[in-house]
């Protein structure tokens, strides 16, 4: 199922903008009041009833700094919405408990998105409560609106485990944090069921309201479409001496220890026959990057080549991308360097090689 675009607006007039310019889920909040601040019961209807069925909407309820049977209340009189989300933000594990089995009263008629807090720690076992408490999703946010963003807080690689840990779940899973749009063509790889924007659909920030074009531009990043390719001009978008520690080698004295490995990327990026040359049309040396970190985290790999034909291969997956150079490097081994350079086309089958 491909990412969606969840839109928090906190009136009538935001909800029809975000509907009429792209938005899958129509999130209504109080963006004044913080994180997760709670829209008045009114606001929730007035949207409700713009909107009218045609897009999922959810509602914001409150966190567990609201006493347990408060809470519940607030999840009670939201309960017309598709889902209502209820931040999980608290250092002590009984008031969690407590809150937990008195929302499992209300998961069987309300679907319950809980919310964690990537700047306060994620604990995986926690996915495993939330679960068990019949909870319909869980969503990973900022609780703090300091200007830094969910991935500042959240390596890639942290926030597909999150992801992987909710869909083994059954749990609807979504990202959000002060999201800008450079994030979104970095995040659609994890293949979260959605990305959450407030800021982002403004142009002065959260507090303000939202904008059509920058709705529809974020749109646009979630929801990318292939224009022609023009017959011409090849753009070339690169990383060169991208270094790394990793532990790689097939010999055994290359166990259990790391090595500087130096990695260079270009991809061939033929330019749209038409349109503005929008975000959405631009192949970003972010994602290289973040290529090349997945593989990193991943622990031991044997062969440079093995690492070669991945990457190759994750960045063809793009469909912007037409060719690719990687060349991977060892540094430790003697020479200056030793590794190999592959050079790859979309439509080729990507495999690995047989050395060290």
């Amino acid at each position: 199922m491909a990412t969606k675009f969840l839109a928090s607006v906190r009136n009538r007039a935001e909800a029809l903008t975000a509907l009429d310019n792209g938005a899958d889920i129509i999130d209504v909040k109080e963006p004044d009041a913080g994180a997760l601040g709670a829209a008045d019961t009114q606001s929730l209807a007035d949207i409700l009833a713009a909107v009218a069925g045609r897009k999922p909407v959810s509602a914001v309820a409150g966190t567990l700094s609201m006493a347990p049977e408060s809470l519940a209340s607030a999840v009670a009189a939201r309960r017309h919405a598709d889902f209502v989300k209820v931040g999980l933000s608290t250092p002590d594990a009984v008031q969690l408990g407590n809150a937990l089995e008195r929302l499992a009263a209300h998961a069987g008629a309300t679907r319950l998105i809980a919310v964690l807090f990537a700047d306060e720690g994620v604990d995986p076992g926690l996915l495993d409560r939330i679960a068990a408490a019949g909870f319909a999703g869980v969503m990973l946010d900022t609780a703090r609106k300091d200007g830094r963003r969910l991935i500042d807080h959240a390596p890639l690689s942290t926030l597909s485990a999150f992801v992987d840990a909710a869909r083994r779940l059954d749990l609807f899973c979504g990202l959000a944090g002060a999201l800008e749009a450079p994030d979104v063509p970095r995040l659609l790889p994890l293949r979260a069921d959605y990305l959450g924007f407030r800021g982002a659909l403004t142009d002065g920030g959260r507090g303000d309201g939202i904008s059509a074009a920058r709705v529809a531009g974020i749109a646009a990043l979630v929801h990318p479409q292939a224009g022609p390719v023009a017959p011409g001009p090849v753009d070339r978008v690169f990383i060169r001496d991208f270094v790394h520690d990793m532990e790689i080698g097939a010999y055994g004295f290359e166990r259990g220890r790391r090595q500087r490995v130096r990695f260079s990327i270009e991809a061939e990026v033929p330019r749209r026959a038409a349109g503005g040359g929008g975000m959405a049309d631009i192949y970003s040396y972010d994602l290289m990057m973040d290529a090349v970190r997945a593989i990193v985290a991943r622990g031991h790999i044997d062969l440079v080549e093995t690492i070669a034909e991945e990457l190759a291969a994750t960045i063809l997956a793009d469909s912007r991308v037409t060719g690719v150079t990687v060349r991977v490097e060892k540094l430790d081994l003697g020479p200056a360097a030793a590794g190999i350079e592959i050079r790859r086309e979309a439509g080729d089958s990507c495999c690995g090689a047989a050395s060290n």
